[in-house]
């Protein structure tokens, strides 16, 4: 009975989460305000350090409400944003993350948002030993 009662609530999840997910499909049918500078699938985007390509699509959503909100100003992202709804958005960031990685990066451009090297360097260890403390001075 229980692993029956665990296979339903497993169910419920997944269906709950793929309600609440975008839909690349539809993103990239409404994603034609975002391509002139973030890219799409066929065109990097005018900015090199604005593609989303990849992206994590809740974050993008997150970060892309908060330009809709005003928390974060940016005049270009204010109205581009400003006749969207919450589900087109997610269905936007949907179709960016569907759209996996650029397929040039420069290994000397960090793109904006990038969490990929940020985790990657907070996992490295530290190759310089720590300094010693000063000795207390007596007086």
């Amino acid at each position: 009975m229980k692993a029956l009662t665990l296979a339903l609530a497993a169910v419920a999840v997944a269906i709950s989460t793929t309600a609440l997910a975008g839909d690349p499909v539809v993103g990239k049918q409404k994603a034609a305000a975002c391509i002139a500078c973030h890219g799409s699938d066929i065109y990097p985007g005018i900015f090199y350090t604005l593609q989303l390509g990849g992206r994590n699509a809740d974050k993008l959503a997150v970060k892309t409400m908060k330009y809709k909100t005003g928390k974060i100003l940016h005049p270009m992202m204010a109205v581009a944003t400003a006749f969207f709804d919450e589900k087109e958005i997610q269905d936007i960031t949907a179709y960016y993350q569907s759209l996996g990685k650029p397929a040039f990066t420069s290994p000397l451009i960090k793109i904006k948002g990038d969490d990929d090297e940020a985790s990657q360097a907070a996992a490295a260890p530290n190759v310089y030993p720590a300094l010693p403390a000063y000795p207390a001075t007596a007086k």
